[in-house]
């Protein structure tokens, strides 16, 4: 049997000129085998690993098998003699000397002769002059030993700070890190912070946080803090930053939370350090994306982590999801086409609904389609393929790189008028509609009595307030991300008892839970507003309320502050639910927010209802239009068609953008270009009574396909 080694790959590792199997996939044959014990910091338990020596005929090199191939040693199927293709490794310089990490490799042969006589260097200061290509080459059985000479120096500078009286530590590689190092340094980029978070465990609560790190040869590591190194980093890290890290503890990566494309993750301890680099390293990026097609997406399992990017076609208002826990978190849904001629649904949440997507939002209503690269984005099957935002994701609207300026030529030249395929679910986007309802209705349409409660949104007054009990002692402690809350007592002795933490504290907070009455137009219902909604509508915590009252006893300031809350007009969302009181059943309405009105939002927003209703009136046929089209059994994918809600020009769906789809603005009452409906000044100078819907000069496809709007 014949076998092929690739003459000069050990040369070419010493010399680091390649690092990892992106740059070479050599041919190598194992020449040495050693079983060694390498026991974890803080724990009993050793792991075996097996130490190898690994020869491309003329030189070899020592190396490290990963524990998954200790099995194929213990049968055999790797031994002194195997020829190896190392198909996923990486070069790493440990304690003077580099070490090739074997993660994955390819068996070639069992058992075969060694090849050549190849030269072991044992320093990284040795290594041959001689000119060899990385192709597979036929291998003679005697070699001559070339003249061996220096080393250049590595790129990577000795600059780390350091603890006296050690030895300075290299600058390495984020791809070469791993747990059988002793002391390193990495310099990198800081691409992301995830928020702090709290967790409650039963051997005691705890904090933590993460970031991501990027370094200039594009290697990438997750880093986490626990408790007293969040006191100590959480400040320090910035998003953008360029930084020198050392001594941290290296750990196999946690996939359900770490999606980053490296099998360890780094624990910063008491030891580590982090020095800010001032003068920015211009060959570290500023981060990195692996874009995939949407129509990728269609095929991917749930849970994938994805980098996407495309143009925004349509994006929705934000709306409310409520969390198990009881809180509610901000949800926005957005659809997004690329070159691929499919589109997704792409919800945003918590955070990203604000500044990148009010951002959006304002593109669309203005009627541009702007591009939106997504990184980090989760894969989900509910309602069809989706992507959603995690804790790492990072949203980039108008991004100055090169692919979004190709998806932008795109759309311009051909994607604006092509056919899209959604591999979503025809959906609203929303997760809780705002519905306008007077406070009649909440019995007229007997709102709250079914099996889920009533989310609706009202426009009313607070007309009264009881004020004798506007607070309750709660207790403190922390559960989880959030503070326990329950009704604590007082024992007398200065210490409050939570009987559901069982558990007394020093001090307790001060939550409200007021009883108000709202009124509008139609009538006047009661309802509770606890604490978040609360600090709204009385402008100040329960605990300064609470001790104005009761400790400093001034009785004037503090009804002056109440009748400022009482008779103020906001709008009021309610969940409205019946509840069992006794054996009695009553229809409960609890605030979960309270925003003061904005007249002139408000009066925008419901000239845009006046306008779907009229529109809605004078086009019928377009509502049944888009019920026979996109409810006829299309299943997952369909043909999405840029539409408005009751029939208004198609465009933004679910903005108030009346473009119809070459993108000029339209206004829906008047037919002229420029302004929108609201601002319409024939709409608002037209006599009573004599309202209308020019079609003059528009667009008159509304409601039709795109095939008969001229689109295709």
């Amino acid at each position: 049997m014949a076998a092929n080694l690739t003459a000069g790959a050990i040369a070419k590792m010493l010399s680091g000129e390649v690092k990892e199997e992106k740059e070479m996939t050599p041919i190598l044959q194992v020449t040495e085998i050693k079983m060694i014990q390498q026991v974890r910091r803080n724990q009993e338990l050793s792991v075996e690993r097996y130490k190898v020596a690994l020869s491309d005929g003329i030189q070899s090199q020592e190396g490290m098998l990963s524990a998954t191939s200790n099995a194929l040693v213990k049968q055999g199927s790797i031994q002194i003699g195997s020829i190896l293709r190392l198909t996923r490794f990486n070069c790493s310089p440990v304690r003077n000397r580099r070490i090739v990490i074997v993660n994955e490799q390819e068996i070639i042969a069992e058992k075969f002769n060694i090849i050549g006589n190849p030269l072991q260097l044992l320093t990284p200061n040795a290594q041959t002059n001689s000119v060899a290509t990385s192709l597979p080459q036929p291998q003679a059985t005697y070699y001559s030993r070339p003249p061996v000479q220096p080393q250049p120096p590595s790129m990577y500078a000795n600059r780390s700070p350091v603890a006296r009286n050690q030895a300075t530590p290299m600058i390495i590689p984020i791809a070469a890190l791993n747990p059988y190092q002793g002391r390193w340094t990495i310099k990198a980029r800081v691409t992301s912070k995830g928020e702090l978070k709290t967790y409650n465990k039963t051997h005691g609560d705890g904090k933590l946080f993460s970031f991501d790190l990027l370094d200039a040869d594009g290697g990438e590591i997750r880093v986490t803090c626990f408790n007293e190194m969040v006191d100590k980093f959480f400040e320090v890290i910035v998003v953008g930053n360029v930084y020198l890290i050392s001594k941290g503890t290296l750990k196999p990566a946690r996939r359900e939370y770490n999606h980053l494309p490296n099998d360890y993750e780094i624990q910063l301890e008491n030891g580590s350090t982090v020095e800010q680099c001032y003068e920015d390293d211009a060959a570290i990026p500023r981060n990195r994306f692996r874009f995939c097609y949407i129509s990728d997406v269609e095929n991917m399992e749930s849970n994938s982590i994805v980098d996407l990017i495309g143009i925004v076609l349509s994006i929705s208002p934000t709306g409310l999801v409520m969390r198990k826990s009881g809180t509610e978190v901000q949800k926005k849904a957005l659809r997004l086409m690329d070159i691929s001629g499919r589109s997704v649904e792409v919800t945003m949440w918590g955070n990203f609904c604000n500044a990148e997507g009010q951002r959006l939002q304002s593109l669309c209503d203005s009627g541009a389609f702007p591009v939106l690269a997504v990184k980090a984005g989760r894969v989900s099957e509910f309602n069809g393929k989706q992507v959603s935002t995690i804790g790492s994701s990072q949203l980039y609207v108008e991004p100055d790189f090169p692919e979004a300026r190709e998806v932008r030529e795109w759309y311009e030249r051909e994607g604006r008028n092509a056919p899209c395929i959604s591999i979503s679910r025809v959906s609203s986007g929303v997760g809780r509609q705002e519905i306008r309802k007077v406070i009649t209705q909440i019995k007229e349409e007997n709102l709250g009595t079914s099996e889920k409660p009533d989310w609706i949104t009202v426009t009313a007054t607070t007309s009264f307030m009881k004020v004798d009990n506007f607070c309750y002692t709660a207790c403190p402690i922390m559960n989880g991300d959030r503070p326990c809350s329950k009704k604590v007592t007082n024992n007398g002795d200065g210490t409050w008892r939570c009987e559901r933490c069982d558990r007394c504290v020093d001090e307790c907070d001060y939550r409200y839970i007021l009883q108000l009455q709202l009124q509008d137009h139609t009538g006047v219902t009661w309802a509770t507003a606890f604490q978040e909604a609360g600090e709204e509508i009385m402008g100040m915590p329960a605990k300064d309320l609470y001790y104005l009252k009761y400790e400093e006893q001034d009785e004037e300031k503090f009804e002056d502050i109440i009748r400022k809350a009482a008779f103020t007009k906001y709008i009021f969302k309610l969940k409205v639910k019946e509840e069992t009181y006794g054996d009695e059943q009553r229809v409960k309405a609890t605030v979960v927010k309270a925003e003061k009105l904005d007249y002139s939002q408000d009066t925008r927003s419901l000239l845009e209802e006046i306008h779907k209703l009229r529109t809605e009136t004078m086009n019928p046929e377009s509502s049944n239009y888009r019920s026979s089209a996109f409810n006829s059994g299309m299943g997952t994918s369909s043909v999405e068609v840029p539409r408005r809600e009751f029939g208004l020009p198609a465009a933004n769906q679910f903005s108030s953008d009346p473009r119809p789809l070459g993108g000029m603005i339209l206004c829906g009452a008047c037919g002229s270009n420029g302004h929108v409906f609201a601002n319409c000044p024939s709409f608002m100078s037209e006599p009573q009574g004599q309202h209308y819907v020019s079609t003059q000069g528009r667009n008159t496809g509304r409601g039709m396909p795109r095939q008969q709007v001229g689109s295709y």
